[in-house]
């Protein structure tokens, strides 16, 4: 479903990435939220590329949000029926200088109305950092962290938070190969829009 313009409140789920681009992983994701969770919202958060991550040839936050919403509207038309609203935000990449998490969600507290707590989706590889992370004593009151894991992984000794872990058949997808060329696990609306702007060339 497309957002509704009205200010109801949602249980809201955050996924944030560079999208850069965006790949069938990232859309299985979605799929796996629809089944495992109750939220009635997805925001879709396209991330500031750091310094330090930046190729050489790095694409602009506008042309990879553009591809996220391509994708997007190709996943829903393959499913029709998908029940969680769907919203791309640019939140984060309109902001200047170096974005923390805790920023981010913050900002989304401030601009939808979210009911009860915010969910942050997040791979397993980052749950053993996690209580490094920036503010993370504040972060943690803030949002539950939701993170789908397939290889029945534990949370971390020592690490106090709301963490959901729920075990999911994920799907294996690369930013870097498709990068370097592998097109196979881009959606079509992806791939022909790479092609024809001639990105990561």
């Amino acid at each position: 479903r497309m957002p509704t313009t009205e200010k109801s409140s949602k249980r809201t789920l955050l996924f944030g990435g560079t999208f850069d681009p965006v790949h069938k992983g990232h859309l299985h994701l979605l799929k796996m939220a629809a089944t495992f969770t109750d939220y009635e919202r997805i925001i879709l958060m396209v991330a500031r590329i750091s310094n330090f991550k930046q190729n050489s040839n790095p694409v602009s936050g506008s042309e990879r949000a553009k591809m996220l919403s391509l994708a997007v509207a190709e996943f829903l038309k393959e499913n029709p029926d998908y029940p969680i609203e769907i919203e791309i935000s640019t939140l984060e990449i309109e902001r200047s200088g170096v974005s923390y998490t805790y920023d981010t969600v913050k900002s989304v507290y401030e601009n939808y109305e979210i009911e009860g707590k915010l969910g942050f989706l997040m791979g397993d590889d980052l749950l053993s950092s996690l209580d490094r992370w920036y503010r993370f004593e504040d972060l943690k009151k803030l949002v539950t962290f939701v993170c789908f894991s397939r290889d029945g992984k534990k949370i971390p000794e020592g690490i106090d938070a709301d963490i959901k872990l729920i075990e999911s058949p994920q799907v294996f997808a690369s930013s870097t190969d498709i990068r370097q060329g592998d097109f196979s696990m881009l959606p079509d609306s992806v791939r022909d829009y790479i092609i024809e702007h001639g990105l990561y060339r």
